[in-house]
């Protein structure tokens, strides 16, 4: 019997031991998310220990926000920041520019909301960026169930963005854009450019030369005309999903440009595309009697 006892003790002594290990390690007991070191989802925590943010995620901001502090610019340290549904936001400061580190700016909106910001002119100086994602980030415009859409126009990007001769991938998906920004041409490190549910009708040739590129994503811009300049780039992935191509005319781009990969597989049903048009009827000739 006192064996027993003593067994039990020994065992509750083990498992409080254990406990005040895990505490004293830094491991939390109970059912909530640990946060990872230097990563932040709230501006107002992480400025009170700027040197310590390498990563700050706002999700969860007063959507009704407008303007971002000056006093991000004091996250020296920081490697990435994300941002997505902040729907009143207008514009990002000026101070980004001293975000040096910076190495990823992600604006992701999905398809749930809907963002209308300006980038500053020292977004230029992000020297060492290699993502930009404005996924939904520059047009006002509703985007499901025909709603009426806003009158605010889609922001421009900043001449400035030339300079990000070390990006790596660029997606301006879902922004209502009709060309590709002239200050592509200059980004000679660009893997990915996301250009999907635009109004592109065309892409420049100047896309031909980015000798580093490996996916280029036209999907749902209702049909785009590519030029011959691409066929320089060997293997470069090209999606042309949802653009009401036909089983010939995917044909044909493969015959033209025979270096590139291409994927022609649609998001979403649409009847116009991968079938082959319906062949005329043709009348049976009537025999005459002689």
């Amino acid at each position: 019997m006192r064996s027993s006892l003593t067994a039990r003790l020994s065992l509750g002594l083990l498992c409080l031991c254990l406990f005040a290990w895990g505490e004293a390690d830094g491991q939390s007991t109970s059912d909530e998310p640990v946060s990872q070191e230097g990563v932040f989802e709230s501006l107002e925590q992480a400025l009170r220990a700027p040197e310590k943010v390498t990563r700050l995620v706002l999700q969860r901001e007063d959507p009704g926000v407008r303007h971002l502090p000056a006093r991000l610019g004091t996250l020296v340290n920081l490697r990435a920041l994300e941002i997505s549904c902040l729907e009143n936001l207008e514009d990002l400061p000026e101070e980004i520019g001293r975000l040096r580190k910076l190495e990823e700016l992600i604006i992701d909106n999905g398809n749930g909301c809907r963002m209308n910001v300006s980038l500053p002119s020292s977004t230029g100086r992000l020297e060492n960026l290699k993502v930009l994602r404005l996924y939904g980030a520059l047009d006002p415009r509703e985007d499901a169930l025909g709603e009426p859409a806003r009158r605010a126009a889609s922001k421009r990007l900043p001449a400035t963005l030339a300079n990000l001769r070390r990006l790596e991938e660029l997606d301006l998906g879902r922004n209502g854009i009709r060309s590709v920004p002239a200050q592509v041409a200059s980004l000679r490190n660009l893997k990915r450019l996301g250009l999907d549910y635009n109004a592109i009708r065309e892409v420049p040739p100047f896309v031909g030369e980015l000798k580093n590129l490996e996916e280029l994503s036209l999907r749902a811009n209702g049909g785009v005309r590519l030029p011959q300049s691409l066929s320089k780039i060997k293997g470069l992935r090209v999606a042309l999903g949802n653009n009401a191509l036909k089983l010939r005319d995917q044909q044909t781009l493969r015959r033209r440009f025979p270096n590139l990969v291409f994927s022609f597989d649609n998001e979403f049903d649409d009847d116009a595309a991968n079938e082959e048009p319906a062949k005329p009827r043709t009348r049976a000739r009537r025999r005459r009697n002689r």
